[in-house]
């Protein structure tokens, strides 16, 4: 994964992450189970992100090269 394939990714994953919130909020109904639940998941998309940026070359799909 490129560097503008990295924080293209994150630009929409991040967005996208606080998405359910915004949402939840919007209809006036309690935001804290979802806000909990996006903050659990948020590191782990992070994390997914980073690895796919540092693996390595022979690991990556044909595709990619």
């Amino acid at each position: 994964m490129s560097d503008l394939e990295f924080w293209a990714f994150l630009t929409v994953a991040i967005p996208g992450l606080f998405l359910p919130v915004i949402i939840v909020w919007w209809k006036e109904r309690p935001v804290v189970l979802i806000a909990l639940l996006s903050l659990v998941f948020w590191p782990g998309a992070l994390i997914l992100a980073l690895r796919l940026q540092r693996r390595p070359a022979k690991l990556k799909p044909k595709a990619d090269k």
